[in-house]
Order: structure tokens, then C-alpha cells, then sequence
């Protein structure tokens, strides 16, 4: 038996208590008897800050536009609903019975999170277990992820080319928001930024952090994040990756070993087949070191350039290495040396791309702090990586 719409809202926050309104107001524009998992999906995707149409924006299929993969999810979401049937109300329409039984879901997933298990704990034992139930409020994400374990749900995004699953994932661990350098309020908040225990140097012995759930988690192997590199180089927009966490730099060392050996077939799309590499690091570290005048860094990159002209495949990728280089000091050449990677990008336009790596998200901070208009220079685009995974640790058979 369908739900009341008052009975409901006191099972969520005020947060998803609004995104069901907005869920029971859509059900009363089409003329609804009911309000289900159908009708709060579109009213999730057309909220103004829409944490399930950021999850699909990420979780979307590269073979299509954005643009044309939301048209198509709207598309079979329209089509769905107009297969409910009409019926007169003189009230909201109450809740259906597979929106409140993910809502009970929401509930109970919620109440086993290990942050609030000792909470409903303590209040289960004083309290009936009725009420105890009762009083856990809902939050919008967990009410989201019960929404897409709904079947008529999966289908619908099933039908646009989403898969639930990715969509659930891109949820649970949401990207940070980086914004630009005087906007910034708190610091954005990265897996990858558990560097205190993992080691945030560069160096062949830093492992990544273990999740009891890897498959879960969401950690990938080294091909996984190569492809993930390679989308970003095929982009037109902000297609120079910046790999940002504890196990960037070690991902960034085997990409560039990874070009250097030409194992690109099936990773790399086929016109950036045969993409060449250069990395200058090491002269980048000797020139801040030495703070060696303009002219000795004008040469090196005469021989970049010269060595750019020279190649034969789809372009160069110059990996300039661990950005705190950049911020460890303030002498003239690092600014020289920002000027000269800013002029190649100008001068080979699509033919060059940078790439690089910060432990952390702080050192890019700083680094945007001292060239505020690098983001739009260099058009960089973070990549936060969160785990690599050693031959070493490959080398060990997963337990059951």
C-alpha cells in the first residue's frame, strides 16, 4: 500500500525530504497516482546542484558527447513515465511502495556505516526498535544509491548507455572541487592525499594504500590508468594531465616507460598511435637547484624544440616531473622555465603535451598560487590517481 508523502519525509534529511518534493511535484505535473523511483530520479537529475547528474557526467560513455548521452537519458526517462498511467488526485500522490522500500534500504545501509554503527547502537538499546528506525534520517547520496539498485531504474539508465554500478561508484567517492587559488576555502579531499602513512616523495618503495574491498574501491591497475591519461591527451580541452596523490609520481614513471617501450596499442585512441616522450626533469632540477641563468635554460629548450620538429609520430608528450620542484623554491628559474613550457604549448599548439605529478593536492595549490593563470596556460587537468600497483604486488595471488 502506497505511502503518505508526510510519512516519508520523516525518514529524510531535510536535503532529501526537498529532493522528494520535488519527486511528488513531478508525479503531480503528469497527473500521477503514485510517486516512484521514476519520478525522483528526474527530479534528482534537474536539481540545481545535482549529485547523480555529476555521478553520470563521470560515469558516462566516452564514445559519446555529454550533451548527447543526457539527451538520451532524458529521452528513455520521458518515455518511461509517460508509460505510467493518469489518474485524478485530490492530495500529493503518495509514495510508492519501491520508493519506500528504498528508502527503508537507505535506512538500514545507512545505519551499518561504521561511522554511525555505534550511534544507532546506543539508541536501538534504549529505545524500541520501531523507533529506533524511525529516527535515522536519510541522507540525499545514500537515498541515491537505493534508488539505482531499483530495476526499472537500471533499465532506464541502462537504456542510455549508463551502467548503475559506475554510477553507484562515482557516488561513493565523489571528486574534489578545485576551484582557483583565491577561492579556495579548505583544501579538496583525495583518497590519494593519505600521505602520511604512505610516503609523499618520489621514489620506487612508496605502495599504495590497501583497501580490504579492492574491487570496491575503485583502485585500478597500470593499464587502467594509462587509458585514463590517454582520454585526457585526446581531448581539445584541457587535455594536459596533472596526476595528483601519493602514487601519482610512480604512475607518472611508468607512463613515460610505458611510451618510451611504444606498448600503446589499445590504450592510446589510434591517432595518438606512436606518441613520442621526452622527459626533462631531471634538467628542470638541476636548473632550480643551480638557479642557472636564462640563457642555459633558453638552450635546453632550443633542443626540446629541435627535438619536437624532428619527430615523426602525432606529437610529444614532455613530462616535466614532480610539480614540487616548481614550488620548493622562488628563485627566477622557475619562472624562466614555466615561460619557456608555456611558449611550447603556443608554438606546436596540438603537437605538444605537458604532463606531470603532485603528492598531494597542497603542492598544486601553491603552484596555482604562484602562476595564477597556469590552469588556463597550460590547460591542465587533475587526475587524481589512488593506487598503483607494483610487479612486486601483481606478483601475489589475491585472497578469496
Amino acid at each position: 500500500m502506497p505511502t503518505p508523502v508526510s510519512t516519508a519525509r520523516q525518514c529524510l534529511t531535510p536535503e532529501a525530504a526537498h529532493a522528494l518534493d520535488e519527486a511528488v511535484s513531478v508525479a503531480r505535473r503528469r497527473g500521477h497516482g503514485q510517486t516512484t523511483s521514476l519520478h525522483a530520479v528526474s527530479a534528482l537529475l534537474n536539481l540545481p546542484s545535482s549529485i547523480l547528474r555529476d555521478a553520470c557526467a563521470r560515469a558516462r560513455n566516452v564514445a559519446y558527447s555529454p550533451r548527447l548521452q543526457f539527451k538520451a537519458l532524458e529521452l528513455c526517462l520521458s518515455v518511461s513515465l509517460d508509460r505510467v498511467s493518469a489518474s485524478q488526485l485530490d492530495d500529493d500522490p503518495p509514495v510508492s511502495n519501491s520508493l519506500m522500500a528504498a528508502i527503508k534500504r537507505s535506512q538500514a545501509n545507512q545505519r551499518r556505516q561504521p561511522e554511525n554503527f555505534h550511534l544507532y547502537h546506543q539508541i536501538s538499546q534504549q529505545q524500541s526498535s520501531a523507533s529506533s528506525i524511525s529516527c535515522i534520517k536519510v541522507e540525499l547520496p545514500n537515498l541515491i544509491l537505493s534508488i539505482l539498485d531499483d530495476p526499472v531504474v537500471s533499465r532506464v539508465f541502462g537504456e542510455a548507455g549508463f551502467r548503475s554500478s559506475e554510477i553507484k561508484l562515482a557516488i561513493v567517492r565523489p571528486l574534489p572541487r578545485v576551484f582557483k587559488f583565491s577561492r579556495f576555502k579548505s583544501p579538496p579531499l583525495f583518497l590519494c592525499n593519505l600521505s602520511e602513512n604512505l610516503g609523499t616523495g618520489p621514489g620506487p618503495g612508496r605502495m599504495g594504500f590497501n583497501f580490504p574491498f579492492q574491487s570496491y574501491s575503485g583502485f585500478s591497475n597500470g593499464d587502467e590508468d594509462h587509458r585514463r591519461i590517454g582520454e585526457i591527451l585526446s581531448r581539445n580541452r584541457g587535455r594536459n594531465p596533472l596526476l595528483v596523490g601519493a602514487c601519482a609520481y610512480d604512475t607518472l614513471a611508468s607512463f613515460n616507460e610505458w611510451l618510451e617501450k611504444r606498448k600503446q596499442q589499445g590504450i592510446l585512441p589510434v591517432r595518438l598511435s606512436g606518441l613520442g616522450v621526452i622527459c626533462i626533469e631531471s634538467d628542470i632540477a638541476t636548473f632550480v637547484n643551480e638557479n642557472s641563468d636564462k640563457c642555459c635554460i633558453d638552450l635546453r629548450f632550443q633542443d626540446v624544440d629541435q627535438f619536437m620538429k624532428q619527430s615523426m609520430g602525432p606529437g610529444l608528450v614532455v613530462n616535466f616531473g614532480d610539480l614540487k620542484t616548481f614550488v620548493s623554491s622562488s628563485n627566477d628559474a622557475v619562472a624562466c622555465i614555466v615561460e619557456n613550457l608555456t611558449r611550447l604549448l603556443q608554438l606546436h599548439g596540438g603537437k605538444v603535451w605537458l604532463i606531470g605529478a603532485a603528492s598531494n593536492n597542497e603542492t598544486y595549490v601553491k603552484f596555482v598560487g604562484k602562476f595564477p593563470s597556469i590552469e588556463k596556460d597550460w590547460a591542465l587537468q587533475l587526475l587524481p590517481i589512488t593506487s598503483f600497483r607494483t610487479p612486486m604486488a601483481e606478483s601475489y595471488p589475491r585472497s578469496r
